[in-house]
């Protein structure tokens, strides 16, 4: 847990991080597996909880295609989206991942001396990624549980937050996306992947159809029938046709909240002209 003291400065209150204990705000606070501190003091809500326990037999994505750094970092620069992040962001950058899940994107963007918070309400999830962590000795990122309707860290952070496929599955995506906000920089970058209302109509119907046909449903499902590892086809379909809780949203949507909390609208993927 010492090796959590470099970052003592990025909480709201006092901290203290000893060898086997976490002080917080004149209170110790319990540890997930003796590695990660778990900083979710009073009881989660009970959707949160679900969730929670959604996530923690899930475990989406699993480690089953990355071996080591090499071949996480291949995956990474293959994709668009984390291949664009990882240019954009700068040397040295303080990043919060809020909804990590097993900790990819934060262990692919711990190159460049950066600082990263990878932040997750799911236990087992983040032992995934604190395990590969730890056997790939990669020693700027920190893993740790937290709600994001409480935040345990001092406000203008963070210089870029990121939450990808996470607010549309909290109680209230908008409250969620104020609790970002408020711990980035001004100036800072905030990114945030939610369910389209529309693009999403034909999951909306494979979900239905998971309901009576339960796994079979990967049949029915392009991308299900391209994954080779079997947990990872599993934690897949699970996740996207038999979640407990999503929601819905428009880019306009998206926009009204922007303009709530003064957010300059940057870009959007795919490309959605505002003008």
């Amino acid at each position: 847990m010492k090796r959590y003291s470099k970052i003592k400065d990025a909480f709201l209150k006092t901290i203290v991080f000893e060898e086997n204990k976490i002080i917080y705000d004149n209170k110790e606070i319990k540890s997930i597996f003796d590695k990660i501190p778990n900083f979710i003091i009073d009881e989660l809500d009970e959707l949160t909880e679900k969730m929670s326990d959604f996530y923690n037999d899930v475990q989406f994505p699993n480690y089953d295609d990355c071996e080591d750094y090499s071949s996480l970092y291949e995956k990474g620069i293959n994709n668009l989206f984390t291949k664009r992040l990882d240019e954009e962001l700068g040397y040295g950058t303080k990043i919060l991942e809020l909804g990590c899940g097993t900790g990819q994107l934060s262990l692919f963007l711990s190159r460049c001396n950066r600082e990263i918070f990878a932040v997750d309400i799911s236990n087992g999830s983040l032992k995934l990624g604190e395990d590969f962590r730890n056997k790939n000795q990669i020693e700027n990122l920190y893993f740790m549980k937290m709600d994001v309707f409480d935040l345990k860290f001092k406000p203008d952070l963070f210089d870029c937050v990121i939450s990808n496929g996470v607010l549309h599955h909290t109680k209230n995506a908008q409250e969620a996306f104020k609790s970002l906000v408020k711990v980035t920089k001004p100036g800072g970058i905030i990114v945030i992947g939610l369910y389209h209302k529309y693009g999403r109509l034909v999951t909306k119907l494979k979900q239905k159809l998971a309901k009576l046909i339960g796994n079979k449903i990967a049949f029915l499902d392009k991308t299900s029938r391209k994954i080779k590892s079997k947990n990872k086809k599993r934690a897949w379909v699970k996740d996207q046709f038999m979640n407990p809780h999503e929601t819905l949203h428009t880019p306009n949507e998206l926009f009204n909240w922007f303009d709530d909390n003064n957010i300059e609208f940057i870009n959007l993927i795919p490309h959605y002209d505002i003008y």
